[in-house]
């Protein structure tokens, strides 16, 4: 019999790992992404277990370990450079071991799954509509690039095309209508800009008042560039939000230049550079929560289903267990009962990955709105770091997630 064809929208991290185990299984798979095969962007991330076992048994672990950006860990500023804590690597670090560029890992992600004869990657390409039969679902999509259009058939959808994720829309509905935007009540803009010396080897963070604070993160020794987050912990800021309901990239970055103008330490470079920032990303960080994850033969993975927010350090992890889990049921039952199963056992888990730390407070702690708070933050910071209390501490221990490695898996495991 010939194999079920599965289309897969979104060739990031989670759209590239199901397109591999799902070629594993047998799977003739075709992916569709929106952008361009060569756009590299985002933001640094971490992969750790039970994420980092899937992606060592796609055997990329090496790959992922020559790309690592090398930082060294996270240093605790003022606004004239002086450090009020170094955290080295692990523990309470932000800095994680396997801390690679978002860009990396998807191009390493991609190349894997596209080595498979049975995976077709399909770029500059979206779905303009679908319908299903009761064993088929039958999908419109375009070139962007050449505006042609062509209507195919497929056994299953899998939605991993984000946050504001098409497939999502298409068959589900608006996020109005499914009221599955929860805003955790920030607003963030990733980008590069020119690397300097003091850009290497530690992350270097300063906080301002009115909760705004600028990150800086080292993206390798032997990188030009250097990428910087600006965070502003506020879920009300009219001009931005307008900018990003217009999808206005220059109003954004005009936004932010007018909330970090004045501020001291590197915000006048910073602010130079990202006007002329050509892989800038901004919006307002929202949770996904819905009430399932599939309709008929779509299906819904990673921050298409769950966006849990930076805020968690979760959504990397969720989006590679996922895509495993996925695989994986419908490896055991090509049939949407799989997706019922994928739900069932994910379900729980990513709800308590959800949670962001502290109570939901863990944002507005650690990005005081006053002068007074910044320097109490600050002084914790210096006694934590002075008694060296980070070594003290037990490591951090994984989640725990039973990835049931069986068959194929457990061949390749051996």
């Amino acid at each position: 019999m010939p194999s079920e064809r599965v289309l897969v929208c979104g060739a990031g991290v989670a759209g590239s790992i199901v397109a591999f185990w799902l070629a594993k299984h047998d799977f003739q798979v075709v992916v569709v992404e929106r952008s361009k095969a060569e756009q590299k962007a985002g933001q640094g991330i971490e992969i750790e277990e039970p994420a980092l076992k899937v992606v060592e048994l796609m055997g990329i672990l090496d790959k992922l370990n020559e790309r690592k950006t090398g930082e060294m860990g996270f240093n605790l500023v003022d606004q004239q450079s002086r450090s009020c804590g170094i955290f080295e690597v692990g523990g309470i670090s932000p800095t994680g071991a396997l801390e690679l560029m978002r860009g990396d890992l998807t191009e390493i992600l991609y190349k894997s799954a596209d080595e498979f004869a049975s995976v077709t990657f399909q770029f500059e390409t979206t779905i303009q509509s679908l319908s299903q039969t009761q064993d088929k679902v039958i999908v419109n999509l375009e070139n962007k690039n050449n505006k042609t259009t062509r209507v195919e058939e497929f056994d299953f959808v899998v939605g991993t095309d984000g946050v504001k994720s098409r497939t999502r829309q298409l068959v589900m509905g608006s996020p109005e209508k499914l009221d599955c935007f929860k805003s955790v009540g920030a607003f963030v803009a990733y980008f590069s800009i020119p690397k300097e010396d003091q850009d290497w080897p530690y992350s270097r963070l300063c906080n301002f008042t009115d909760r705004r604070v600028l990150w800086m993160r080292p993206i390798g020794k032997e990188s030009k560039m250097t990428s910087v987050y600006l965070i502003h912990a506020h879920d009300d800021v009219p001009t931005l939000r307008q900018a990003n309901a217009a999808g206005d990239r220059l109003k954004q970055k005009e936004g932010f230049a007018e909330l970090y103008s004045g501020l001291g330490w590197e915000t006048p470079r910073v602010i130079e550079q990202m006007m002329r920032a050509e892989n800038f990303y901004s919006d307002e960080l929202v949770q996904v929560k819905l009430q399932k994850w599939s309709q008929d033969r779509v299906v819904l993975v990673g921050d298409a289903a769950w966006a849990p927010t930076p805020f968690t350090g979760e959504g990397n992890q969720l989006a590679i267990i996922g895509a495993w889990v996925l695989a994986q049921e419908l490896s055991r039952n090509r049939s949407p009962v799989a997706f019922e199963m994928y739900e069932k056992r994910l379900r729980s888990y990513v709800e308590n990955a959800q949670s962001i730390p502290l109570g939901g407070y863990a944002p507005l702690l650690f990005n005081p709105q006053t002068a007074w708070g910044i320097w109490l933050l600050r002084t914790i910071v210096r006694f934590v770091s002075w008694m060296n209390l980070p070594r003290m501490l037990p490591e951090k221990q994984p989640n725990v997630f039973d990835l049931e490695i069986e068959g194929v898996e457990a061949e390749v495991a051996r």
